[in-house]
C-alpha cells in the first residue's frame, strides 16, 4: 500500500486508512460510512476479542450501545454491517473494508468467529445460520 495513507499504531500493529473503501474513490471496492475513529475501533474490538483466523484475517463489527450498526456499502451500494480485515503483507499492517458475504466465500466469517458472535449474545443462531447459508440476514 502507498505510503500517503494515514495510519494509527495499535499495540504491536499498525492500522492503514485505505483511500480505496472512502468516498468512492473505487466504484469495485466498498466504502466504509463510518468516520476513522470508528473504522479504527472497529479493527480494536477483532484485535481485543481475537476474531481472527489464520492469523492474517479478522472480522468486526460495528457496536454502539450493544447493537450492531451500520459500517458501510458493499459494491452494490448496499448497507453492510461486518467488516474484514487483513494484514496482507504479513507484517502487522492491518487494513479493513465493509464486506458483504453474499458477494464473496472469502468475505464471510468463518464459523468460529461466527459461534463466538452467538455466544456473546451479538447474533442470534438464526442469524448464524443465514450467514453460513449466504442468505440475507439484518444482524
Amino acid at each position: 500500500m502507498p505510503s500517503t495513507h494515514q495510519t494509527k499504531k495499535y499495540n504491536e500493529c499498525t492500522y492503514i486508512f485505505s483511500d480505496q473503501h472512502r468516498n468512492l474513490q473505487n466504484r469495485n471496492k466498498s466504502e466504509w460510512k463510518i468516520s476513522q475513529d470508528e473504522e479504527f475501533n472497529s479493527f480494536i474490538l477483532m484485535y481485543d476479542e481475537n476474531w481472527i483466523f489464520n492469523e492474517y484475517k479478522g472480522w468486526s463489527l460495528h457496536r454502539i450501545d450493544s447493537r450492531n450498526e451500520r459500517l458501510g456499502k458493499n459494491r452494490s451500494q448496499e448497507w453492510v454491517k461486518i467488516a474484514k480485515f487483513v494484514d496482507s503483507t504479513k507484517n502487522s499492517e492491518w487494513h479493513g473494508y465493509p464486506v458483504d458475504y453474499r458477494e464473496s466465500i472469502y468475505d464471510k466469517p468463518p464459523t468460529r468467529i461466527l459461534k463466538e458472535w452467538v455466544k456473546k449474545g451479538i447474533i442470534s443462531k438464526s442469524q448464524m445460520g443465514k450467514i453460513v447459508d449466504n442468505r440475507g440476514c439484518d444482524i
